[in-house]
């Protein structure tokens, strides 16, 4: 086993968004004995970094949900990005439905800025109904949302779209369960994207290659490493197409069902060091 690719939220960052002293040694541990590791996100690379460089880890990065590869060092390996017309298109269509959303570029995470109270809005004209939100998992929405790094308030769509910055990923939420759907039949016949989610009520569109398992193909070539000799660690649909690819796919306990059964192995939650407790497994092997 040569290789360790592993997902950010929900798997290496812990409910707090940190990573524990056991994943972060599990980690050293893994490179100190050769072994290759990836951290996969669909995080902005430069939020990504920052989170790295924050608990001492040093490793490849695949962001943007595998539109972006960078090497230990920063430099950029590959870069994926999105038709400029394509995205106004549809930022312009959130915007006027009042959905949330977020366009990710090179160097900021553009939001409207009532993105707080569209969230809000929507959660009060939930209550009452089956899909009520709780105002723990609000909150907890909220804080996730809204700890990335690059965050930039937009009075309007056409402010993101006159930055000169390389376009990479559209992010939407919402609550309502119907009203997601809506965004997602709208969006689903744009074949030059990709669509994925990384989290419970959200969907997200890149550039139709780019995928965290065609990222992690490239690296792997780049380093002379078979994929058969690869674990890859996730929770979500985002992580699936490295989970596909790889000789051991590792779930996380807190996974929904179905991406459980793609895996060929099961680990404890990300509150329980899940990570580590993979690599050990991994590394008996």
């Amino acid at each position: 086993m040569r290789l360790i690719a592993t997902d950010l939220d929900g798997t290496l960052l812990n409910e707090e968004h940190e990573v524990s002293k056991e994943n972060i040694k599990a980690i050293q541990r893994a490179q100190e004995q050769g072994i290759e590791v990836i951290v996969a996100t669909g995080r902005t690379y430069f939020d990504a970094v920052s989170i790295c460089k924050k608990f001492g880890l040093n490793t490849y990065l695949i962001s943007y949900n595998g539109a972006a590869i960078h090497d230990k060092i920063g430099q950029e390996i590959s870069s994926l990005t999105m038709g400029r017309d394509d995205v106004r298109y549809m930022v312009n269509w959130l915007e006027e439905r009042d959905y949330y959303y977020e366009v990710s570029t090179n160097k900021k995470i553009y939001i409207s800025s009532h993105a707080k109270e569209i969230l809000h809005r929507e959660a009060q004209r939930l209550k009452g109904t089956a899909f009520e939100v709780d105002s723990t998992y609000f909150e907890e929405i909220v804080e996730q949302i809204f700890s990335q790094s690059g965050m930039t308030p937009v009075k309007n769509y056409e402010e993101a779209m006159d930055a000169e910055e390389a376009l990479y990923k559209v992010f939407c939420f919402s609550f309502d369960d119907k009203k997601r759907q809506i965004a997602i039949d709208n969006f689903a016949g744009m074949k030059q994207f990709l669509m994925t989610s990384s989290m419970t009520n959200n969907f997200e569109l890149g550039n139709k290659d780019a995928s965290k398992g065609n990222a992690l193909k490239i690296v792997a070539d780049r380093l002379g490493i078979s994929l058969d000799k690869a674990m890859a660690i996730g929770d979500n649909y985002n992580d699936v197409s490295m989970m596909e690819i790889v000789g051991f796919s590792v779930a996380m306990g807190t996974a929904k069902e179905d991406i459980k059964k793609l895996c060929s192995f099961v680990t404890y939650g990300n509150d329980k060091h899940g990570v580590a407790h993979a690599i050990e497994k991994f590394m008996s092997i």
